[in-house]
């Protein structure tokens, strides 16, 4: 029996001895960041545009290229996108943008991003709008019911006019396009109600939304509009 308790005694005496206590798990390190985000990317253009390409909405729609800001009309200098040669890249989908009539003190521009895909629809959004003449002698329509909400004057060659299309369509606005030198009625409707609302014609596209005539196609208007 001695020999029994000596033994549990032992046991006792290394474990309480041998046994390190039991210490709490150490905290997680909390992470850098959210997971796959990536830093910022700045980057500017010099006054002089040197190793960049510009490119701008020009007449009719139609983008051009050029390495001068000068080359570039005032209408277009609010949305022009920056391909530089030496610098930092876009993120992936986004194109570099900057706004010509804003410089920073040194004669520099800050770029900003937007979608690849967008581009183009947003520099024709900024009121441009494509030169065209009306054919003389065109009669006033007959009075009948209005089409649509949204009725769109333009012609086929017109660029500005494919991308304010484009905008309604990704908008999901439902629309009537007639092209006004293909459609003499067409061209008589629109004369009609120009000089009823007072607006020049003389460019396309022209967008009527419930009898309110807009010139060009400027995103922001349109969007009040709508």
């Amino acid at each position: 029996m001695s020999r029994c308790c000596a033994r549990i005694v032992l046991l006792l005496v290394v474990c309480l001895g041998g046994c390190e206590p039991e210490k709490p798990p150490a905290p997680a390190r909390p992470a850098s960041g959210p997971a796959g985000a990536e830093a910022a990317v700045e980057a500017v253009l010099p006054a002089d545009a040197k190793d960049a390409v510009l490119t701008y909405a020009g007449d009719r729609g139609q983008f051009k290229d050029t390495g001068k800001p000068g080359d570039i009309p005032e209408e277009a200098k609010g949305m022009v996108r920056v391909s530089l040669l030496q610098g930092p890249p876009p993120p992936p989908g986004k194109v570099w943008v900057a706004n010509l009539k804003t410089p920073e003190a040194d004669g520099s521009y800050k770029l900003s991003t937007v979608d690849r895909n967008l581009f183009e629809e947003m520099a024709a959004g900024q009121g441009r709008s494509s030169a065209v003449e009306l054919p003389p002698g065109l009669e006033p329509p007959k009075p009948a019911p209005r089409e649509a909400d949204v009725i769109v004057y333009k012609t086929e060659w017109c660029g500005v006019c494919k991308q304010l299309t484009a905008y309604l369509d990704r908008k999901g606005v439902k629309y009537v396009a007639k092209d006004i030198e293909k459609d003499q009625a067409a061209a008589g409707e629109l004369q009609a109600k120009a000089k009823e609302k007072g607006v020049k014609t003389g460019s396309v596209p022209v967008v009527d939304v419930r009898g309110e005539l807009m010139v060009g196609f400027n995103r922001a208007r349109l969007e009040q509009l709508l």
